[in-house]
């Protein structure tokens, strides 16, 4: 991109919600090869103190009934209308394997249909129950098909050759690639809740008990509510 693109005498505009990290856009210009740009950001429209609940569950790591017990309790408080994201495949499979058949709400897991059909299923039953790998970013469910967002592990980068020639590249992986991507993508999952002013609801982000406390503060820092007790 630095050289193929950003090379050419024109100007190019980025404009989204979750590009920069506690106020600073340094992860994604570098990730996209910008050496030298200008930047703003204006505060979002969204009262999120009122309208967001969101929580901070934290289960042993070995815990992993835990966290079904603890989802199943939250979508059957909100009646369904809940997008469950996760970060791999392994995870898709285990909570298929265990929700399946334990509530009366339709529940839609990636990979069995496209995942268009998947949303539109989703966005057009109130009731219904989404699980997800890719849908992180993009969704756009307004209404009361969504009112419960549940991020069943911290969205770290997967070990794949891309994460891997970046982390080779710095001094300090952890805090130069993990922490920054694994924070702009909580960020991006947490937004789907709120997508207009009429909208309201609860996030959970489900915590390992032995999390660092410097990256609990990193997250605290950049969720747009105070997590409840």
């Amino acid at each position: 991109m630095r050289d193929e693109v950003f090379t050419q005498k024109k100007p190019f505009i980025f404009s989204s919600a979750t590009l920069a990290n506690q106020k600073s856009f340094d992860y994604i210009a570098a990730s996209l090869g910008v050496d030298d740009y200008l930047s703003f950001s204006v505060a979002s429209p969204f009262d999120y103190d009122d309208k967001m609940d969101l929580y901070l569950p934290a289960f042993k790591q070995e815990d992993i009934d835990g966290k079904i017990a603890y989802i199943l309790k939250e979508i059957r408080k909100s009646e369904g209308r809940a997008l469950i994201l996760l970060n791999n495949k392994e995870e898709l499979a285990y909570l298929k394997k265990h929700l399946s058949g334990e509530v009366s709400y339709p529940i839609y897991f990636e990979g069995d249909e496209e995942i268009s059909t998947l949303v539109s299923k989703f966005q057009n039953e109130e009731h219904a129950i989404l699980c997800s790998i890719h849908l992180w970013e993009g969704l756009d469910i307004p209404g009361r098909s969504l009112e419960n967002v549940l991020i069943f592990s911290l969205p770290f980068p997967p070990n794949d050759p891309v994460f891997t020639a970046k982390k080779a590249g710095v001094d300090d992986p952890f805090a130069e690639v993990d922490l920054p991507y694994m924070l702009l993508r909580l960020r991006q999952g947490v937004g789907r809740l709120i997508r207009s002013e009429q909208d309201q609801g609860s996030v959970h982000i489900l915590l390992d008990e032995a999390i660092d406390s410097k990256v609990l503060l990193n997250i605290k820092e950049v969720l747009p509510t105070q997590a409840k007790a």
